[in-house]
């Protein structure tokens, strides 16, 4: 929802200070500064706004601090529109001239660009470590080991006896360091009797340059995903940050996280393989608040027999990848990563699910650099795996 300077001001008017909101948020807890507060956060907002104090240096490092996590709106008695203020905030007052999103909008926008840059890292990759690569690419030590990129069908036909159709967004993140996941997503889908459309001219959600205040950007990439999808058919993501993204800013679509669609279909056709192991879940914000569908995570997964499924202790906290936001908050994104990682060693975590690439990729580099032996899975990947999926199809 894109407000405009004045309906920022009336839905800031809506924040009545009550505090409810300070223990949930991530920023606060860290800092114990009220401007780092969502209450702090959006009576500055309203004070720039309406021009009562300087729209200046001091203003744009609070608001640039929020993860957007919107963990604050599920605490809110009042159902203030967080979300929609700060991402307004970013567009009206606190507008970025990044030269790197500049830079990246090409890669981000067209698969072809997208998929030469991950043939040229992959030429790359044994350098990741190097101080001159990581120097000048701050995000190499975040990659996961880069597969070929994926020539996708505009048709992927149900295998069993059909249940319908539906739409698979791609994503720029997803497509390019996660296709596994896509893939696996695909089979179970065909698996259980749906026939998956890959629409090609399907682009970026938009939700990394909203985050970084170019709000055109995002406002054209929406448009181009719009055309581009049948509005009849759901279209399911498997990256909750695209889904919350999709679902706040495409309307006219039915816009739905993989696993909670998952969760109203009929699996009689299909016969799941136990698991006779733990699974830890790590909820992303865009799931839990976004998309209000964390819990259909922890459903399906209950699905695999002997498999006992656990929510992560700490899962009430953002784990700090946001995005963007862990290359351009790096400190406070490490803070709230290791605050992940001692829950992970405290519950002597083995097999770790998460349903947002951003999460994994953040929690990924830090499972690595601790060399914590954690293997850590798209909870729609451990479902393809127990339906017999080896990771080959779709390739």
């Amino acid at each position: 929802m894109n407000l405009s300077i004045p309906d920022l001001i009336v839905e800031a008017d809506r924040c009545v200070a009550c505090g409810l909101c300070l223990p949930h948020c991530p920023t606060y807890r860290k800092t114990g500064s009220e401007a780092d507060s969502p209450r702090g956060r959006i009576q500055l907002m309203r004070a720039v706004a309406q021009e009562i104090i300087p729209n200046n240096t001091r203003f744009r490092q609070h608001i640039d601090l929020c993860l957007s996590c919107r963990s604050c709106e599920s605490a809110c008695p009042n159902n203030v529109a967080y979300g929609a203020l700060v991402d307004s905030t970013r567009a009206l007052l606190v507008p970025k001239k990044s030269l790197s999103l500049s830079l990246a909008k090409p890669f981000i926008r067209y698969r072809k660009w997208m998929n030469g840059l991950i043939r040229l890292l992959r030429l790359l990759q044994p350098l990741a470590y190097s101080p001159w690569l990581s120097y000048l690419i701050p995000a190499a030590k975040l990659l996961p080991k880069l597969n070929k990129p994926v020539r996708w069908q505009a048709l992927y036909p149900a295998t069993a006896s059909k249940q319908g159709e539906v739409s698979l967004f791609l994503g720029c993140a997803s497509q390019a360091l996660d296709s596994a996941t896509l893939a696996a997503g695909i089979h179970v889908l065909n698996a259980l009797g749906f026939a998956v459309h890959v629409p090609p001219q399907q682009t970026c959600c938009g939700s990394i340059a909203r985050q970084m205040g170019d709000v055109a950007e995002s406002q054209a990439l929406l448009a181009r995903n719009r055309s581009s999808f049948a509005s009849d058919l759901p279209i399911l993501t498997v990256a909750s940050g695209c889904g919350a993204g999709l679902a706040d800013y495409l309307p006219s679509h039915q816009v739905q996280d993989i696993s909670a669609f998952l969760m109203g279909c009929d699996w009689s056709q299909v016969t799941i393989k136990p698991l006779p192991q733990r699974i830890f879940v790590q909820d992303p914000c865009s799931l839990k608040h976004g998309q209000k569908s964390h819990a259909a995570v922890h459903a399906l997964l209950k699905k695999i027999p002997q498999a006992e499924v656990l929510p992560l202790p700490g899962n009430g906290q953002c784990c700090g990848g946001a995005g963007a936001y862990m290359l351009t908050q790096a400190d406070m994104a490490k803070q709230l990563l290791n605050d992940k990682l001692e829950a992970i060693k405290t519950s002597q975590a083995a097999l770790l699910a998460t349903s947002n690439i951003g999460c994994s990729l953040h929690l990924a580099s830090g499972l690595a650099a601790q060399k914590i032996p954690v293997k850590l899975m798209h909870p729609v990947q451990m479902i393809a795996t127990q339906l017999g999926w080896t990771g080959h199809e779709d390739k």
